[in-house]
């Protein structure tokens, strides 16, 4: 605030403070996964790849940024309810990908829901621990181990 002349009250005027500007901007970085859902060809099995791309592109951009917001979420409430709140609406937009495999027959029937929790939950705790290990991971390699999943998966 103080590089660009700006005071506190204009910070906070628009943002209830640190968590509300990580929240923000990883909720921008979601919006560039699920844009990609909403105009890519749902038959085409390219589509997930790049979803896939683009969620490892983001930890291996912001990494650092993910960790710090899953470390503050084990103890500050205000961030472990955005954190929650992001990570329900990445489960969200996987059972509609889901859901759309099943009706187009390229997925087999499962419990939706409880599968969308899991696959989102293995990326995320992957990818932090990739970061947390090395913050400039081999992406090809991470990219590479999520597609061999969720295609034996989602999509077989």
């Amino acid at each position: 605030m103080a590089e660009a002349g700006l005071t506190r009250t204009v910070f906070y005027r628009h943002f209830d403070g640190i968590a509300g500007i990580v929240i923000g901007l990883t909720d921008e970085l979601l919006a560039g996964v699920v844009a990609e859902g909403d105009t890519g060809d749902p038959t085409d099995r390219r589509m997930m790849r790049r979803q896939l791309e683009l969620t490892v592109d983001t930890f291996h951009e912001y990494g650092p940024l993910f960790l710090a917001l899953d470390d503050a979420s084990h103890h500050d409430d205000q961030v472990e309810r955005a954190y929650r709140a992001l990570i329900d609406r990445a489960v969200d937009v996987l059972v509609e990908g889901i859901q759309r495999g099943i009706a187009l027959g390229h997925t087999p029937p499962m419990p939706v829901r409880d599968v969308a929790q899991a696959l989102n939950a293995m990326n995320r705790q992957y990818l932090l621990d990739l970061v947390a290990q090395d913050p400039n991971f081999d992406r090809d390699a991470a990219l590479e181990a999520l597609w061999t999943v969720w295609t034996r998966t989602a999509w077989p």
